[in-house]
């Protein structure tokens, strides 16, 4: 297969687990790549604020990112939008009041902050699993007063992704009608998450539309992910490869399964399919 474009999940995919670096393998496989002609398109649910640093210096990879699972496609040299796919208060005003009433914790994400309230900020400072994320909404976060559908509904913001955290398969079975009637994308990012898009704001369309930019067919495309935001590009890239701690439901996405991020498993895979090695 003559891969021309690597579709690069980041967080338990590409980057170690300080969620900021590369490992050196990791960094010399892309770098071959790229020098072969293969542009790096960095395909993540993360907003353009918060890439890590190395990316700040990567322009030269192909200067797109796929960002917050589709719903934008930017350059990295200054952050230029190209491409995107929004949500309005009026959509998302059913399904924020529902998760709300079943107790789940709501995140909206617009522009380069991610809004919700106060008691909800307060209740994930308890949950373990959350550092990194914290860590986010410290830099990022902005408690909010009253019901947070009334926030959206008078901010004028549109929103690119909404984050449900709290979630489990019992709670998501009351969820769904509400959800799945609106035109909407809601994919697992942990067993206790998920991440809503806009219907058209998937990782597959935000890479068919970075593989159009770039003029390289889906064809030639290598996507490499570990999440449920990753089954559409897994799915639709020429070669899926899935990371080898991703849940089952991703692994049976792809086309090939590589190692962990701590066993250089994105190393592992560029090496195979693209260097050749």
């Amino acid at each position: 297969m003559d891969i021309r474009l690597i579709s690069l999940d980041l967080d338990g995919t590409a980057l170690l687990p300080d969620h900021a670096s590369f490992s050196q393998r990791t960094e010399e496989a892309l770098l071959a790549a790229h020098r072969q002609g293969v542009a790096i398109v960095p395909t993540t649910g993360r907003q353009f604020a918060m890439l890590p640093p190395p990316l700040q210096v990567k322009q030269s990879w192909a200067n797109l990112a796929v960002l917050c699972n589709g719903a934008e496609v930017r350059s990295l040299e200054g952050g230029t939008l190209l491409a995107s796919h929004y949500m309005t208060a009026e959509t998302l005003r059913p399904l924020i009041d529902r998760a709300s009433a079943l107790g789940l914790m709501v995140e909206l994400s617009a522009g380069s902050t991610l809004y919700l309230t106060a008691e909800d900020w307060d209740r994930e400072r308890t949950i373990d699993r959350l550092t990194f994320h914290l860590g986010v909404l410290d830099r990022r976060g902005r408690a909010v007063e009253g019901p947070l559908s009334a926030f959206a509904a008078g901010s004028g913001l549109s929103f690119e992704k909404v984050n449900l955290l709290g979630l489990t398969p019992a709670l998501w079975q009351e969820l769904a009608p509400v959800a799945q009637a609106l035109p909407l994308s809601c994919v697992w990012s942990s067993p206790r998450s998920m991440e809503v898009t806009d219907r058209e704001a998937t990782k597959a369309r935000g890479l068919e539309t970075a593989c159009r930019l770039l003029e390289v067919s889906m064809a030639q495309a290598m996507a490499i992910g570990d999440s449920g935001n990753d089954i559409s590009s897994l799915r639709e890239a020429g070669l899926g490869v899935a990371m080898g701690d991703a849940p089952e439901e991703v692994r049976a996405a792809a086309d090939a399964v590589t190692g962990t991020n701590l066993q250089e498993g994105v190393a592992q895979a560029i090496e195979r399919y693209v260097l050749r090695r």
